[in-house]
């Protein structure tokens, strides 16, 4: 499917410092430069460090994804999202990776605003019943603010996943489900984590005994991915 990249942005989603808007075909130079190796970006998830040109950003859209610019309240480009469909035609996963612009603006929370944004969007507009995204380990930024926010679900760890500046690093999986974000956002049920909610109980019996198969088998201590960090 192919997708048309406009010639204006429409804030889809307002916050209290940004704004989100689909990208438009002005706003791919600028998602270059944040992008490149050498740019001053701190990346909302994996992509940093990759080569990133205006044409492969282009090929990405044709193939799927969708990119938003986050935008000052005046109007100030200050970072962008990609996301994109994971999976089959009924499959409403979703995958989303972005960069926050120059490092003057890290500090200032249009990441975790402008995230939070494309979290609603997805959810409310585009009928999501998951989300996921990707951390490098030495991405400090991201990993911070994930942590700090406590909204998402640590699935796993990829142990040397991510190659940058010279060495392997590990790479964490992190996720949201529908569930998750209606208890969370819509009913405010800010004291329940998420992720523990009848997770055997709600579901069919075949899903729910695979479930409890895992369960054991976690429950014997084999060493997993996450071992190191627990120990």
């Amino acid at each position: 499917m192919t997708i048309e990249t406009p010639k204006t942005s429409e804030a889809i989603r307002v916050g209290r410092r940004v704004e989100l808007g689909y990208a438009t075909a002005d706003d791919y130079g600028q998602f270059a430069k944040w992008l490149s190796p050498d740019g001053d970006v701190a990346a909302l998830t994996g992509d940093v460090s990759e080569r990133v040109t205006v044409d492969t950003l282009r090929a990405d859209a044709a193939s799927g994804s969708r990119f938003c610019t986050m935008r000052s309240l005046d109007g100030e480009r200050v970072g962008m999202v990609k996301f994109h469909r994971v999976g089959g035609e009924r499959d409403t996963t979703f995958e989303i990776s972005g960069a926050i612009g120059s490092s003057d603006l890290w500090s200032r929370g249009y990441g975790a605003e402008g995230f939070g944004l494309v979290v609603e969007h997805l959810f409310e507009d585009l009928g999501a019943h998951r989300l996921q995204f990707w951390v490098g380990l030495f991405n400090e930024p991201m990993l911070q603010m994930v942590m700090r926010t406590r909204f998402f679900v640590l699935e796993g760890v990829l142990r040397e996943r991510k190659f940058f500046k010279g060495e392997y690093h590990d790479v964490a999986m992190w996720s949201m489900l529908r569930h998750e974000y209606e208890a969370l956002f819509v009913r405010g049920e800010w004291e329940q984590k998420p992720g523990q909610d009848a997770w055997f109980d709600t579901a069919s019996e075949p899903k729910a005994a695979a479930r409890r198969t895992l369960a054991e088998y976690l429950g014997r201590g084999p060493a997993t991915a996450l071992t190191p960090f627990t120990r």
